[in-house]
């Protein structure tokens, strides 16, 4: 866990209590999505890193490109974290107000990381046996890397499962060398 994704957390949990309690949560999440994009853009992010900038001129340009896109809360919370100098974890936050909300409607993103592609049943098989384990609805995204031989590792939240061929032969390669 990186520290930006410690610092950002705050945020994200305050805005997902303020979506949640006032039922807004789509417009919160495309108003981060959109101030993520932002602070993302390389321009944008050149003048963020600029010291000669202040913090407030660094917030109230953001709230310029976006015009009237973002509501009065919306507008605070980019005034609140460039006063505290955070606008650069604004991808951060957008990621942990997901995680939160997902967590809240029972839901998991899982990335399976294979080395060659899953079939539809391997997939759906797989998403089953996810679902019954973490006890939510599982979305499951696939990625190839053949580099690990064989298998396949799982990252569902913060559960990670390791069950390639290359962690296997590291594994032994490890043990054997002792």
């Amino acid at each position: 866990m990186s520290d930006f994704t410690t610092a950002a957390r705050p945020y994200a949990n305050a805005v997902y209590d303020t979506a949640h309690e006032t039922g807004t949560l789509d417009s919160w999440s495309d108003a981060l999505a959109n101030l993520a994009a932002v602070v993302g853009d390389t321009q944008m992010s050149t003048l963020l890193d600029d010291p000669d900038m202040g913090k407030i001129q660094k917030g109230e340009l953001i709230l310029q490109v976006l015009g009237d896109e973002l509501n009065q809360q919306q507008q605070n919370l980019v005034r609140l974290m460039a006063e505290n100098g955070r606008l650069k974890l604004m991808p951060d936050v957008v990621e942990q107000f997901e995680i939160a909300r997902a967590r809240a409607e029972n839901k998991i993103e899982a990335e399976v990381i294979s080395a060659f592609e899953l079939s539809a049943e391997q997939s759906s098989e797989l998403v089953n046996t996810l679902k019954n384990k973490l006890g939510c609805e599982v979305t499951l995204t696939t990625t190839i890397d053949e580099s690990l031989i064989g298998g396949v590792i799982i990252k569902a939240g913060d559960t990670i499962i390791d069950a390639s061929m290359k962690s296997q032969l590291d594994s032994l390669a490890l043990s054997l060398g002792r």
